[in-house]
Order: C-alpha cells, then structure tokens, then sequence
C-alpha cells in the first residue's frame, strides 16, 4: 500500500468497494483507512452512482457518506486552481477530465498516493503522486 506517513486519498471506486461486501472491500477498506482526506468529488460521484446504478435511497447515500466522511481527516474541495490543473493533467496524460480533476485535487491536498482501479497502476503524476490499484498484483 503506502509508506507510513505518506498521505493518500483515492478514487469512488475505492470507497464503494469499502463500503460493499466483495472480494475488494478489504483492500479497499485499507485504503480508506490509509486516506489523509478526500475529494468532495468522490462524495459526489459516490451519491450519484449509489442512486443510478445501486438503486440506493438517498437516505442510505446520505448514511454511507457520513461514514466516508468519519473515515477521514478532512474532505477537499474542487477550486479554481484544481480545475486548471486538471485540464492539463488530462492532456499530459491523456486521461478524462474527471480523473484529472480527482487527480489534481489529490495533488492541491498533499496526497503521494493515489488508489484507484480504474487509473494506470503506477503511473506518477508530476513527479509525485503515484496512482496504485490495491488490486492490482503488484500492490
């Protein structure tokens, strides 16, 4: 996972697997655990698939972002500067403007480690920030 000390953060996909019995859940609580802080875009795109695609009830999303929330120091918000670090973070390394911008949020945030599944494992962003898939083999 993360050297002791590092600060991390990670992607909604992490956090869903945190808080779903699967194979996942363990890792993904571990990461969870390991986070300093989180995106307010991962609580949002949280509540958004809950909703959607888990057929959850806002009042079960409301419940399971509390618990996001309690599981970590802080949430950071999106700002001006974020936005335009992520458009050049998508083009450096072609990536979607949502990853970039989770990406750059990360970076503002202090984060050296990044989980998430759906990023290139290892990838490094700006000689710093470390996408790790706790799935991955490797992790």
């Amino acid at each position: 996972m993360t050297e002791i000390g590092e600060p991390a953060t990670l992607d909604t996909n992490v956090a869903f697997y945190a808080l779903t019995e699967s194979a996942k859940t363990s890792a993904a609580t571990a990461c969870l655990r390991a986070s300093a802080f989180l995106s307010v875009q991962v609580l949002n795109e949280y509540a958004n698939v809950a909703v959607r695609k888990r057929q959850r009830s806002w009042s079960q999303v409301a419940e399971d972002i509390d618990e996001l929330r309690q599981a970590v120091a802080r949430i950071v918000p999106i700002s001006e500067n974020a936005n335009g670090d992520a458009l050049r973070i998508a083009a450096r390394y072609n990536l979607s403007f949502y990853d970039a911008l989770m990406l750059a949020v990360a970076l503002s945030g202090g984060a050296r480690t990044f989980y998430s599944e759906d990023m290139q494992h290892d990838l490094t962003i700006d000689g710093s920030l470390r996408v790790v898939n706790p799935f991955h083999p490797e992790a």
